[in-house]
């Protein structure tokens, strides 16, 4: 573990403090970075990380300096800082890290505020890496929630809410309705909100929000629509229609559940043309194609092992574990499916093993190395009960190697539950890429 990790993770004994003061603090001793570049904010339960994906590529084939920021990484903390799909060197990241560190400091020290939040310093830094970098525009991922969440500092062109599921109801509220009113806290008055729910009693709540707000309302599904023309595991391809346009696409992320995802990076690519943004229909095109998103539905094959393929899947809800349970029955084909399943233990581990493992023929559980992980033990308690198979691994590196040395060429391994989960394993399989050294 590097210098950085470790003082990063001396700041995860601070936990997840919901607010704005401590990064508020930082940004006012930084000289209000976040202030110098347009945004594009994009919160929302699941499909976040996806529609950052396809909003980033499509403006960046447009010829723009994008600049993205998400959460959480994979493999190693750079992966959060991208401009035009590069990672932040790691020179420029302990830079970057070093100049956050004193500022924190100060915070602690100097206000009433408390020490900044690991979230919070890494938001800092990625706000001034952009800003020293000039990027044209910064596609940002809400971490948690959306009021209170450390990138809720900014002021975004457009605000973008995927779908709204149950998770961190510890934190966010207990149903829909308490979290989306949380999350619609990234809405900003006279800037639009473009949304994939659905849900009637959610919506309302959408409408009325942005109603009051004088927030135009753009919702995937009725002002964005799209014909299905074929999804494999080798790609979607559908026809978009919007208020302004049809575009012919081939989506390079896997699922019928990225229709929705690439709607709402459409439309916000659509109002930006509005804005006078110079995005040409060819850059939908190409960015539909060129996207990618780590951890999603993610497919590798294994030339040394017949192309043995392992899909990896960072489902950590039920509601994530539904869309996985779709493609795995209507996407791939395979012989038999092998489960490689960890999950945290504030997550329903309950709900996602329901959905997953009565598709699989054999589970291996794990755990990540992570003070957050279920112990697998009673992951495989959970598992036992759908009668099925189950083997425990203590790491994540095993249960792949467990996995894949039982696996034939025809079958399917999927590793899931976690992003924590998926991304250990990225990093013991051969053929797997994170462009770590981009």
């Amino acid at each position: 573990m590097s210098e950085s990790e470790r003082y990063l993770h001396t700041l995860q004994r601070f936990g997840i403090k919901p607010g704005l003061e401590r990064i508020r603090a930082l940004m006012a001793l930084a000289g209000e970075p976040h202030l110098t570049f347009p945004s594009v904010l994009v919160g929302g339960t699941n499909g976040k990380g996806s529609t950052v994906a396809f909003l980033a590529s499509l403006l960046q084939a447009a010829g723009l300096r994008v600049g993205v920021y998400t959460s959480p990484h994979l493999v190693t903390y750079r992966e959060r800082f991208r401009i035009n799909g590069h990672l932040i060197s790691p020179k420029g990241f302990d830079q970057l890290l070093a100049w956050a560190k004193g500022l924190a400091e100060r915070v602690a020290t100097e206000t009433p505020h408390g020490a900044p939040t690991e979230f919070e310093v890494l938001t800092a830094m990625a706000f001034r890496y952009f800003a020293e970098e000039r990027v044209d525009i910064a596609v940002v991922e809400v971490g948690l929630g959306g009021r209170w969440d450390a990138t809720n500092i900014l002021e975004p062109l457009i605000s973008i809410l995927t779908i709204v599921g149950l998770d961190h109801t510890d934190r966010l509220g207990p149903d829909h309705f308490t979290i989306v009113q949380d999350k619609l806290g990234i809405v900003r008055p006279h800037h639009p909100l473009v949304t994939a729910e659905h849900k009637w009693g959610v919506l309302r709540l959408v409408e009325a929000t942005c109603t009051h707000l004088n927030a135009r309302l753009v919702r995937v599904g009725r002002d964005v629509t799209w014909r299905l023309h074929a999804a494999t595991e080798d790609g979607t391809n559908a026809t978009f229609i919007t208020w302004r346009g049809k575009y012919p696409v081939r989506l390079s992320l896997l699922g019928v559940h990225q229709l929705a995802n690439f709607g709402c990076a459409l439309a916000a690519a659509e109002l930006l043309r509005e804005m006078g943004w110079e995005i040409g229909d060819e850059a939908i095109v190409e960015g539909a194609q060129n996207a990618h998103c780590h951890g999603r539905l993610q497919l590798v094959r294994l030339p040394k092992r017949g192309n043995l393929r392992v899909l990896l899947d960072g489902a950590h809800n039920p509601s994530g574990a539904t869309t996985l349970a779709r493609a795995l029955r209507t996407l791939f084909r395979y012989r038999k499916l092998l489960l490689v399943f960890g999950v945290l233990a504030d997550k329903e581990a309950a709900g996602i093993a329901a959905k997953l493992v009565p598709l699989a023929d054999s589970i291996v559980v794990t755990q990540p190395q992570s003070l957050r992980a279920l112990p697998a033990e009673k992951l495989a308690q959970i598992c036992q009960s759908f009668g099925k198979p189950v083997i425990v691994c203590p790491t994540v590196a095993e249960a792949l190697k467990e996995a894949l040395a039982v696996a034939a060429s025809d079958d399917l391994v999927c590793v899931t539950g976690s992003l924590y989960v998926v991304g250990e394993a990225l990093q013991s399989l051969e053929g797997a890429s994170l462009d770590i050294a981009s």
